[in-house]
Order: structure tokens, then sequence, then C-alpha cells
């Protein structure tokens, strides 16, 4: 009876024991892993996010939002008469990252950015469809309006 005692408590502990291991060793491979792809990741700090005088449009592949926003862009042509970058965010994390600082940069909190997201080429930053189209709106204006008078 006690030989049995002793046996079954030395298979628990060394169950216990190797699945301890499996875990430890599986949450050391997951920190690696996670570090070795944010080293892959190019980080810019926001002040070198550089949108060299154009808007930069941040957005969903899969957001209802943002095809709303891509939508009115080509309804209204938008992109013949201004320079838009455009980033996907959702599937990018390079993107995804460089939007999070962008947001830092305007003071949004963490918990507060979502797309659609405009950065402007003035450092301001517009989150929402409406905001956007507005900015685009006047935007598409001032472009007709440079045309016209250069012809």
């Amino acid at each position: 009876m006690k030989q049995t005692v002793i046996v079954t408590l030395l298979v628990i502990l060394l169950t216990a024991g190797m699945l301890a291991a499996i875990v430890w060793g599986s949450q050391g491979k997951k920190t690696s892993q996670v570090k070795n792809s944010q080293d892959t990741i190019e980080t810019k700090t926001p002040d070198e996010v550089k949108n060299n005088g154009d808007p930069i449009f941040y957005y969903g592949n899969t957001c209802p939002h943002c095809a709303d926003v891509e939508e009115w862009m080509k309804e209204n042509k938008l992109e013949e008469k201004v320079k838009v970058i455009k980033k996907e965010v959702y599937d990018n994390k390079a993107n995804a990252l460089e939007l999070s600082q962008v947001a830092q940069k305007c003071g949004i909190s963490t918990n507060s950015i979502g797309v659609p997201f405009l950065y402007t080429p003035e450092g301001k930053c517009l989150i929402g469809t409406p905001d956007i189209i507005d900015y685009f709106s006047e935007r598409l204006k001032a472009a007709s309006e440079s045309s016209t008078l250069s012809k």
C-alpha cells in the first residue's frame, strides 16, 4: 500500500514537472517569436512619418466605413486631382504601428484609434468618414480652384 502511494506521488510529480517544463518552454518561444517579428517591423517615430505634403489615409481592408470613404474617393475621382497615400493597417503590422505613432503625435489615446483615419500634411489627425470626406471635399475644391486659376 505504501509503495503504491509513493509510486503514484512520483508519477504525479513527474507529470507536473513535465507540464511545467512544456509551459515554460513554450512561453520562451512566444517571447522570442514576438521579439523577432518586432525586429523586422520598421519602427518610426511620429516625427519620422513623412507625408511629403500628401494626406495619408489609413484603412482596414474589411472596414465598412473605410469602404465608404474609398467609394467616395472613386466617385469623385479624388486621386486624379489630389495625391493620397493609402496604408492598410489590418494585415500590415508596420502600417498599424505607424498609425499608432501618428495618433500618439496627435494626442489620441491608443483605445481611441480607429479607421478610417487620415493624417493631413498640416499634422492633423481625422477619424471617421464624415471628417475625412469633409477634408477631401475641401482639397478637391482647392485643387479645382488652382487649376481654374492656372488656365
